[in-house]
């Protein structure tokens, strides 16, 4: 009896215990898998269009390409409040690793060009901003009430791991196997990304659900933050650090790797990790 209530206080202190939830399990693969494909994404593309243009503008304008929609960020978390959110994480996974199969489609026939890879990464841009509110949604809806602080923990850590592996392993793969090489593995992790949301099981949804608007939504959320000064505060501060260090770290970094320490994109992947 005594053995038993350890083992089980042992458990619930564990703040990985929550993995073995098979719902919360699920969505944090999803997060984790999908950000990895993300960030590998990215250091192949700028590199890609690096060696195929040599335009300092071009590896900008495509990176900027990846963000261009970010401000439709507040319409796609209103979104994910109103249809069912893992239907939608599905729907994404399944666009992204579309698009991810047509990249590599172009590459492998030798029929890519620049124009393609703007639009390709425009595209996913677009389709990308609803995935993180979908996602992050699921996993409190996934865990009981006393368990979210754990759960919002481990998806930054799953978030966090593949900020770190997710760079590094696209250089890896672009040295080796080339751009189509490293498309393979996104393709395949975005797929895998979808098929964990939909293994989930039914999810009771706990946060309040209405009939008003996106639009409607958008703007009483905006009038709320806007009423909270600290909230207010730490939004334009987010915006202010996003638009000044995204140019560094998308933009400037291949630049930096290549002709200032005359690395590959291995090195590429490991500065931005």
């Amino acid at each position: 009896m005594k053995l038993n209530l350890v083992a089980n206080l042992g458990r619930a202190a564990s703040p990985i215990s929550i993995l073995r939830e098979r719902n919360f399990g699920l969505v944090w693969s999803a997060i984790t898998l999908a950000g990895m494909a993300s960030q590998m994404e990215t250091v192949v593309v700028v590199w890609y269009v690096l060696n195929l243009t040599d335009s300092p503008f071009l590896v900008g304008l495509t990176a900027s390409a990846r963000m261009g929609f970010n401000f439709l960020a507040l319409f796609a978390g209103a979104t994910a409040d109103i249809v069912p959110r893992r239907v939608l994480l599905v729907i994404v996974q399944v666009l992204l690793a579309s698009l991810a199969v047509l990249m590599l489609t172009l590459i492998f026939t030798g029929r890519i060009e620049v124009w393609h890879i703007f639009i390709i990464t425009l595209a996913a841009g677009l389709v990308r901003i609803f995935q993180m509110p979908a996602a992050q949604s699921l996993a409190v809806d996934s865990v009981s009430q006393d368990r979210i602080p754990n759960a919002v923990a481990l998806v930054n850590a799953g978030m966090n791991l593949a900020l770190v592996a997710g760079p590094l392993l696209g250089g890896i793969l672009f040295e080796l196997a080339g751009p189509g090489g490293a498309y393979v593995l996104v393709a395949a992790l975005y797929c895998l990304s979808g098929l964990s949301a939909l293994m989930m099981g039914t999810i009771k949804v706990t946060s309040a659900q209405d009939r008003e608007s996106v639009f409607t939504a958008v703007v009483q959320g905006l009038r709320y933050v806007k009423a909270q000064q600290l909230l207010w505060s730490v939004l334009v501060v987010a915006v202010i650090i996003n638009i000044t260090g995204f140019s560094f770290h998308t933009t400037l970094m291949p630049i930096f790797a290549r002709d200032v320490l005359d690395r590959d994109s291995v090195g590429l992947g490991l500065l931005i990790s």
